[in-house]
C-alpha cells in the first residue's frame, strides 16, 4: 500500500515535470487523456520517426495568439532558428495579451536554455516591459540573500529586436515549467495533494514576505498561471531533442510550437492594416492561452482514488511535496508608494477593497493566495462572480463573498469609492434582500460541498479566512501566514486505498 508521504520525485505516478509550459485557454477545454499508447513512449526524441511525430498528442487546445495581431505595433514574427539578440529560437512556449514566448539557447552557450519574452511593439506594451525591467533589476538587489527571494523568478537579460512590426523589447528569464494552472486542469478539478498545496502556498508566502517587507511591492496579479514550477534538466532535454528531431526528419513543426497562422501568407496580408488600437485590459480578461507540451508522451496519467481529509472516496491528483515553485509575471507589479491606478487583479482573485474601489495595498496579494489555495485544494474557484440576468459579475462577487463571510461588516461596506453600488448609507446590502442569501461558510462548504472532514476543514477554512479577511489592517500578513496551524502541521492523509 504505497504511501504518499514516502514517496520520491522519481517514482511518483503523476510527474508535473511533464506537463504544459503555458496557461491554457479555458478550464471546460481540457479534459484528462488516460492511458492512450503512442509508437513513440519510452523512446528517447532522436529516435522518433516521423510517424512517431504525427500522431502525439496535440499541444494546444486549438487556441493560439490572434493572427491579426501581426501587425504594426503587435506581435513581432519569429521563426525557428532566428535570433533573438544572444539567443536562438528553438520553438515557442507560449503567448499572453501582450507578448509570445519562446525558448531560446544562447547563442554561444547552446546548453543554456531561457524564455525570452517577445513584447508587442505598441508604445503602451512597450512602457509595461520598461517598468517591469526596472522593477525585476531593482528587486534583485534590495536584499539578495533573504529567502523568499528565490520564490520569484529571475530576469536572465533584456535588449531590443527589429521587425516589420516595430521595434519590439525582449525579456530572456529563466526556463521555468508550467503554471499551477496544468496541476488544476490535469485533476479534472478534483484538487491536489495536501501536501503538495503546502509545499506551494509556503513558497507563495515566502516569496511575498520578500516582495512585501523587504520590496514593498505589490505583485496585483496572483493566480495559478502566474507561479510557475521548476523543472529540471531532463524536461528541457526533451524539449530541445523534440523539437530538433522535427527538423531532422524535415517534419514542419506542428502550428502550436511556432505561430498562429502563416502570418506571412497573402491571405493574411490581404486582411491587415498597418495601424495599431491598444486593446484594453482591466484584469477581467482570462487569457488561458498558449502553446506547449501539454502531456509528454513520455508520460501516463493516472489519478489516485483515496481516503483521508475527504470522507468520501474522491479523485485527487497526487503532485510530489517536493514541488519547487516560484511567483511570475511582474508585469503588473507595482510599489506600494506608487500603485497601479484603476482595476488590479484577475476577477476571481481579486480583493473586497479593490471591489469597492477602497484603497488596496499588500493585503490585496494575500486575499489572492487565499483563492489559490482553495483552488489548488478543491480543484474549482473560491469565488467565480458571472453575469447573470439579475446581478452584474461584480454584484455577483460581492454576494459571493458576503455569503461566505457571513457579512460585511458596514465599515468595511461603506469605505469604498464604488460602496453606493452595493450598499446603502448606512453600509447594508441594497443589490439583494437578505432572505435570499444563502449563508454558506468556508468551513461548511468544505465539509457539505467537497466531503473534508471537519476535523480536517477547520484549521484549513481557518488560515483561508485569514487570508479573505474583509478588512485589509486585519488580514494577515505573508510573514504571519506561515505560522498558521494548516501549513505547520505534517499532512497525515497520504495512505493510497
Amino acid at each position: 500500500m504505497p504511501d504518499y508521504a514516502s514517496s520520491s520525485i522519481d517514482d511518483i505516478s503523476i510527474d508535473y515535470a511533464f506537463l504544459s509550459l503555458s496557461p491554457m485557454s479555458g478550464r471546460s477545454e481540457f479534459s484528462i487523456q488516460k492511458h492512450r499508447h503512442y509508437a513513440s513512449r519510452g523512446k528517447p526524441p532522436s529516435e522518433y520517426t516521423e510517424e512517431d511525430l504525427r500522431v502525439m498528442p496535440s499541444d494546444q487546445n486549438g487556441s493560439q495568439e490572434n493572427v491579426f495581431e501581426y501587425r504594426t505595433g503587435g506581435y513581432k514574427p519569429t521563426a525557428i532558428g532566428e535570433e533573438l539578440g544572444d539567443y536562438t529560437v528553438i520553438r515557442k512556449l507560449g503567448f499572453g495579451h501582450f507578448s509570445t514566448v519562446w525558448l531560446c539557447s544562447h547563442k554561444l552557450e547552446r546548453e543554456k536554455y531561457v524564455a525570452v519574452k517577445v513584447v508587442k511593439s505598441v508604445h503602451m506594451c512597450a512602457n509595461m516591459a520598461r517598468e517591469e525591467i526596472k522593477l525585476l533589476n531593482q528587486l534583485v538587489n534590495i536584499e539578495p540573500k533573504h529567502e523568499g527571494r528565490k520564490y520569484i523568478i529571475e530576469m536572465m537579460d533584456y535588449y531590443h529586436v527589429n521587425s516589420v512590426n516595430g521595434k519590439h523589447i525582449c525579456i530572456a528569464f529563466e526556463l521555468m515549467g508550467p503554471s499551477l494552472l496544468h496541476l488544476i486542469t490535469q485533476s479534472q478539478y478534483q484538487g491536489i495533494y495536501e501536501g503538495a498545496v503546502k509545499s506551494i502556498i509556503r513558497q507563495v508566502l515566502m516569496g511575498l514576505t520578500y516582495l512585501h517587507d523587504k520590496c514593498k511591492v505589490i505583485h496585483t496579479d496572483l493566480k495559478p498561471e502566474n507561479i510557475l514550477i521548476k523543472v529540471n534538466d531532463a524536461y528541457i532535454k526533451n524539449m530541445v531533442d523534440k523539437a530538433t528531431r522535427y527538423n531532422e526528419l524535415g517534419i514542419p513543426m506542428p502550428r502550436s510550437y511556432i505561430t498562429s497562422e502563416c502570418y506571412e501568407s497573402q491571405s493574411f496580408e490581404s486582411h491587415v492594416t498597418n495601424s495599431y488600437v491598444s486593446p484594453e485590459y482591466d484584469g477581467d480578461h482570462v487569457v488561458r492561452s498558449s502553446s506547449f507540451p501539454r502531456l509528454s508522451d513520455l508520460t501516463t496519467i493516472e489519478t489516485e482514488v483515496h481516503h483521508g481529509r475527504r470522507g468520501h472516496s474522491k479523485k485527487e491528483l497526487y503532485v510530489s511535496p517536493k514541488i519547487e515553485v516560484k511567483i511570475a509575471d511582474m508585469g503588473n507589479a507595482c510599489w506600494t508608494n506608487d500603485k497601479i491606478q484603476g482595476t488590479i487583479q484577475t476577477k476571481q482573485y481579486r480583493a473586497l477593497e479593490v471591489l469597492l474601489d477602497s484603497d488596496y495595498d499588500l493585503p490585496a496579494d494575500i486575499w489572492s493566495v487565499g483563492c489559490i489555495a482553495f483552488e489548488l485544494s478543491t480543484g474549482e474557484f473560491l469565488f467565480n462572480p458571472r453575469n447573470t440576468q439579475n446581478y452584474s459579475a461584480s454584484e455577483d462577487h460581492i454576494l459571493l463573498i458576503y455569503e461566505l463571510l457571513g457579512g460585511i461588516p458596514s465599515y468595511i461596506s461603506s469605505r469604498g469609492r464604488k460602496s453606493s453600488r452595493y450598499f446603502d448609507s448606512t453600509g447594508n446590502l441594497k443589490i439583494c434582500p437578505l432572505q435570499l442569501l444563502h449563508i454558506w461558510k468556508t468551513e461548511d462548504v468544505l465539509v457539505e460541498k467537497y466531503d473534508w472532514k471537519r476535523v480536517d476543514a477547520i484549521p484549513f477554512a481557518s488560515m483561508i479566512n485569514a487570508m479573505i479577511e474583509p478588512d485589509p489592517e486585519l488580514r494577515v500578513t505573508a510573514e504571519n501566514a506561515l505560522q498558521m496551524q494548516w501549513l505547520k502541521e505534517a499532512s497525515t492523509h497520504s495512505v493510497l486505498v
